[in-house]
């Protein structure tokens, strides 16, 4: 897990990992805590960057 903050660039290792309709934004925790109530209100998930979350599978 390398990832860099989205909005605080490549200095800044991203905490928390936001994805919706197949498009993924990497936050600090700084930004992540700020950016959690309207990224939540507009459909992104929300989870901890170093988790991966899955789908369930059809039968």
């Amino acid at each position: 897990m390398n990832e860099t903050c989205d909005r605080c660039g490549p200095s800044v290792l991203a905490a928390v990992r936001a994805e919706r309709a197949e498009r993924a934004l990497y936050l600090c925790r700084h930004c992540g805590n700020r950016l959690w109530p309207a990224l939540t209100a507009h459909g992104w998930t929300i989870w901890p960057a170093g988790e991966h979350a899955f789908a369930p599978q059809a039968t």
